[in-house]
């Protein structure tokens, strides 16, 4: 069955994206240039980062195209991210990925970057909520599959942000669909007890619930 939101949770899910993507931009454009071949995440430079950042984005053009008619197997947000958990793969091709990205930047990587987030932005809003997007894991409606994006976009301008030392404030609707995913996805997972005791202060997670870029 596919999951369907209310009319105004799917409004929320594409002005969190919105905000996501505009919290991305703004961040990328206080990189000094001399910063960007500094360490971003785990093997990545800043540079590297921002590359991937940008193709998590992209996804969702990479991703359109699908046969309509298709019925999605990937029904919810969360799904998609339980699903990618099982691929071992996915690490070793997420850092080549991120490597390959951040050299189609060029030299002014702001401005880049500003191009990429306002050209799928236009691509989105062109869209109906359940144009089909493909992943690797399975079809999933545009509705759906715009919570992935943002989550991605907050965790890793957080990323970057962190590896600035600058302090940043995500926009509330981001942060609150990005931290919803995560809890569904710990409890489709198995472990909504151990995050809940860790944002209660009582207990350090095990390990990563999700892994979301090399090294991670």
């Amino acid at each position: 069955m596919t999951w369907v939101g209310s009319t105004s949770e799917v409004d929320q899910n594409r002005r969190a994206f919105r905000e996501a993507g505009a919290f991305f931009v703004e961040t990328v454009g206080r990189v000094p240039p001399h910063a960007l071949d500094d360490p971003g995440l785990g093997v990545w430079s800043v540079r590297e980062l921002i590359g991937h950042t940008c193709r998590a984005l992209l996804a969702v053009e990479h991703g359109s195209g699908s046969e309509p008619g298709i019925p999605a197997r990937l029904a919810r947000p969360a799904d998609y991210f339980c699903e990618a958990l099982k691929d071992t793969s996915i690490h070793d091709a997420i850092a080549e990925g991120g490597a390959g990205a951040a050299a189609a930047l060029g030299e002014d990587v702001s401005t880049a970057v500003a191009g990429i987030v306002d050209g799928v932005f236009r691509f989105v809003d062109s869209l109906p909520d359940d144009h089909p997007v493909g992943t690797p894991w399975g079809e999933m409606r545009l509705a759906d599959y715009l919570p992935t994006r943002t989550f991605e976009l907050v965790v890793h301008t957080l990323d970057l942000a962190g590896a600035l030392g600058r302090a940043s404030r995500v926009p509330e609707p981001a942060l609150s669909v990005a931290l919803g995913l995560l809890t569904e996805a710990a409890a489709r997972t198995g472990r909504a007890e151990e995050l809940l005791m860790a944002l209660a202060g009582r207990a350090p997670l095990r390990s990563n619930l999700l892994a979301l870029g090399p090294d991670s």
